[in-house]
C-alpha cells in the first residue's frame, strides 16, 4: 500500500484515460451482470468505480435504478433515449439478453430490446461522431447484436474494434494501489465502500463490514455515507421510506453482492425518522458528536 493517506490517495487517483486509455468504444466486462433473474445484486458496482474516474453520464435500466444513487451521477433509461440524443462520455450497462429482439428475451423483466440503441451507440464511438468515451459494461467481453451484425455470429467487439478490460482485475488492481481499504476484495469489488471503509479507518470509526459503515451513531461527520440520506430528502422519497422498507432494501440488492442489506436499510430510514426527514436537523445530527 502507498504510504500516503487515505484522502490524499482519493484525491490523486488516476484519471479515466490513464485506466482505460483514450480508445473508444470500451467493453468492461463485469461478472456481477451474469446474474440476470429477480435475485441478481449489484448490477451497479461498476458506477463508483467509474465516477471516480470522472464519468458522470449513465444509461442503464430503471429495474436498477430504483429512485435510489449511492454516489451521484446522471441516469438516463434506455426506454427514453436515443443514440443522437445522448452524449459521450457516457457508461451504458445491459445484459446480452437485452441486446436481443424481445421476443428472444428470455427475462420477462427485461422487456425492452436495447440492440438498435447499443449498435448505434458503437457505431457512434466507433467513427468518432462524438468526443468522449463510450464504455459499454455488460456480462461478456464479446457482445452479439445478433439483428443488426452484417457478419452473423460476429460480436460488437469485433465489429467496432473494441477495446475490452475485465472489471474484476481492474477494480482489484485499483484498490490495491489507491485505496487504504479495511474490506476484503471477495466481499465488495463496489469501490464506494472501500472508500467508506478506508474513510472510517482514518477516522477510528467501524470500517470492517458493509452494515458498520452505515452505523450512522459512529460514522464521521463527512463520510459519504451520509451522502444517500441526503438524496433521499432532496428526491422528497419520505412516502417511499415510510412504507416500504423492503423497497429499499431492493434497491441496495443493487449495488451490494452479498450482505445484510435490510440492516443497512433500516438504519437509513431509522436517521431519517430521527431527524423528522429534514435537511437541517440531518446536518445538526451529523455535526453533533454526542449524537
Amino acid at each position: 500500500m502507498p504510504s500516503n493517506s487515505g484522502e490524499e490517495r482519493a484525491a490523486n487517483h488516476p484519471s479515466l484515460e490513464d485506466v482505460l486509455g483514450n480508445e473508444s468504444p470500451i467493453i468492461l466486462h463485469d461478472s456481477q451482470l451474469e446474474k440476470r433473474d429477480r435475485q441478481a445484486r449489484a448490477q451497479l458496482r461498476s458506477v463508483p468505480f467509474l465516477v471516480e474516474l470522472g464519468m458522470g453520464q449513465f444509461l442503464y435500466d430503471d429495474l436498477w435504478a430504483e429512485e435510489f444513487q449511492l454516489v451521484e451521477h446522471e441516469h438516463r433509461n434506455p426506454t427514453e433515449n436515443t443514440h443522437s440524443e445522448v452524449t459521450f462520455s457516457l457508461a451504458h450497462l445491459a445484459t446480452s439478453d437485452q441486446l436481443l429482439p424481445r421476443h428472444e428475451q428470455v427475462f420477462e423483466h427485461e422487456d425492452i430490446s436495447q440492440a438498435n440503441l447499443t449498435w448505434n451507440l458503437f457505431r457512434k464511438a466507433a467513427e468518432g461522431i462524438a468526443d468522449g468515451h463510450y464504455i459499454f459494461v455488460c456480462d461478456t467481453a464479446n457482445p452479439h447484436i445478433p439483428s443488426r451484425s452484417p457478419v452473423p455470429g460476429r460480436s460488437a467487439a469485433d465489429q467496432f474494434n473494441a477495446v475490452t478490460y475485465e472489471y474484476e482485475e481492474l477494480i482489484q488492481d485499483y484498490v490495491g494501489k489507491y485505496v487504504d481499504t479495511r474490506l476484503p476484495l471477495d466481499y465488495t469489488e463496489n469501490l464506494f465502500f472501500h472508500r467508506v471503509s478506508e474513510h472510517h479507518s482514518n477516522h477510528g470509526a467501524p470500517c470492517q463490514t458493509i452494515p458498520e459503515l452505515f452505523d450512522y451513531n459512529n460514522a464521521p461527520q463527512n463520510s459519504p455515507v451520509w451522502d444517500p440520506l441526503y438524496y433521499f430528502l432532496e428526491h422528497e422519497l419520505q412516502t417511499v421510506l415510510e412504507e416500504y422498507e423492503a423497497h429499499i432494501t431492493t434497491t441496495l440488492r443493487s449495488w451490494v453482492e452479498r450482505g445484510d442489506t435490510g440492516k443497512i436499510a433500516r438504519r437509513m430510514i431509522a436517521t431519517l425518522h430521527r431527524c423528522d426527514f429534514d435537511v437541517q436537523e440531518l446536518n445538526n445530527y451529523r455535526e453533533n458528536p454526542q449524537r
